[in-house]
Order: structure tokens, then C-alpha cells, then sequence
């Protein structure tokens, strides 16, 4: 079974989803985008660009559906996309509930997206997406952006 599990690492600082406990076996760089939703208070996913991989195959385990737009509210658990023409695919992660934010307001900052062009993407031995690691920038508060996701460890 496949679990999302988000955390920080070091040296260097990062952060890292977590999507299989198979070991990477393969490593690339590429480009992430970590997007807000249009209501400017939720981290919703992680788009993937620019890889040297086939990210259709490493995908494939997760049964990615068409892009879906409809995707806007707080996910329990992942939710993968995949554009064919763009060559392009969408994490959907697990977030923070409307409760937390309640109780943290500063949850409330992120509005904007956070792109990393030299992120790390992990690939088990048969060529599945294991995990991807990106950067926050300096001015980002790494606890912070952590709290956001429903899933960290």
C-alpha cells in the first residue's frame, strides 16, 4: 500500500514527499512546482515538469487520472494527474484541515507558488515515482509550510 508522507530533510534543506517505502534506486533532477489553490490559503500539490524520465511510467502505478480541474478542496489522499500533451503530472497531496487552520491563522499566508528547477526525483527499480525532494526558499517558514500538508512526519 502506498502512503504520502511530507517532512523535512537535511543537507541540503528540503522537503521531501514520500510516496512508496521502495528504495530509490534511480535519481534525476527536474522541475516542481508547489502550487496554492485560487483561495490562496492551501497548498494543494506538486507539479511536475522538465524531467529526464518517463513520467507516464512513473506514474503508472498510481492510476493517474486526466487533468482535473474539479480537484479544489482539502484531500485526504493523494490524488495523481497526468497530462499526455504536456508531458506533465499533478500531485494532489493530503493538506491541513479547515480546523487547523482555525486554530494556526499564519497557515493562512501562502499565496503564491514555490518552484524549484533543480528538485530530485527518486525512482524504484521498476522506473515508479518513490519520492520527490524541492527547496523552500530562505524567506519561507519551513515549520510553517509543513503544517500546511495533512500528512507530515
Amino acid at each position: 500500500m502506498m502512503k504520502t508522507t511530507i517532512r523535512c530533510v537535511s543537507n541540503p534543506v528540503a522537503v521531501e514527499v514520500s510516496l512508496s517505502d521502495a528504495p530509490v534506486e534511480y535519481e534525476f533532477t527536474g522541475d516542481v512546482i508547489a502550487s496554492v489553490n485560487r483561495v490562496g490559503n492551501w497548498i494543494w500539490g506538486l507539479e511536475l515538469l522538465r524531467v529526464g524520465f518517463s513520467l507516464e511510467r512513473a506514474l503508472a502505478p498510481f492510476h493517474p487520472k486526466c487533468p482535473a480541474p474539479s480537484v479544489r478542496h482539502p484531500q485526504a489522499k493523494l490524488i495523481v494527474t497526468y497530462d499526455g500533451q504536456a508531458d506533465a503530472g499533478f500531485l494532489y497531496l493530503p493538506y491541513a484541515s479547515p480546523d487547523v487552520v482555525e486554530r494556526e491563522p499564519l497557515l493562512l499566508k501562502s499565496s503564491h507558488s514555490i518552484e524549484d528547477d533543480n528538485a530530485t526525483f527518486g525512482l524504484g527499480a521498476d522506473k515508479a515515482l518513490v519520492l520527490v525532494r524541492f527547496k523552500v526558499p530562505a524567506s519561507e517558514r519551513l515549520d510553517t509550510f509543513l503544517r500546511l500538508f495533512g500528512s507530515q512526519s
